[in-house]
């Protein structure tokens, strides 16, 4: 379970990294009620899930930017993030590690999909360098989700 975003006037609570069509924006901006700023490196892919979240009446709720990685200060100027969502692929996954890391706030959560079975361990072990730990994982037809979480109290990143 996902806390409910914090109340800290922060413009989004949710970050979506590598949204595609926007899905997993989509659905925590409906679901949790809260403001999502999500990115992707396509520029097409931007089109579609600002399009899609506008069908979806949460055109208002969801900002959708292109950007390769987690560098431009838009991320850092929303953050921190009550949850992280990547379905992406396992090497990016693990050099967004450090960032995202900085990115989630204490007491919040991670989670990457988008992963086969035999690459959740490489991916589990990036973030728990990084002070991040497991919740859940959660094996699918040979996929594995990984819900992580930054703890309340602990070394710094």
């Amino acid at each position: 379970p996902v806390a409910p975003p914090s109340k800290r006037g922060r413009k989004s609570a949710v970050l979506d990294v590598g949204t595609g069509t926007g899905v997993l924006a989509i659905a925590a901006a409906k679901t949790l009620r809260a403001p999502v700023l999500a990115s992707d490196i396509d520029r097409r892919a931007v089109t579609i899930a600002r399009d899609n979240a506008h069908k979806n009446r949460v055109g208002t709720c969801v900002q959708v930017i292109r950007s390769a990685g987690l560098g431009v200060a838009q991320f850092r100027a929303c953050a921190p993030y009550d949850l992280i969502v990547a379905n992406i692929l396992l090497e990016p996954l693990r050099g967004l590690a450090t960032p995202m890391a900085r990115l989630v706030v204490a007491g919040g959560h991670i989670v990457l999909s988008g992963l086969l079975a035999a690459q959740a361990g490489p991916a589990l072990a990036s973030y728990r360098t990084r002070g991040l730990v497991l919740v859940r994982r959660i094996p699918l037809e040979g996929w594995t989700t990984l819900i992580l979480a930054r703890p309340t109290r602990g070394r710094r990143l």
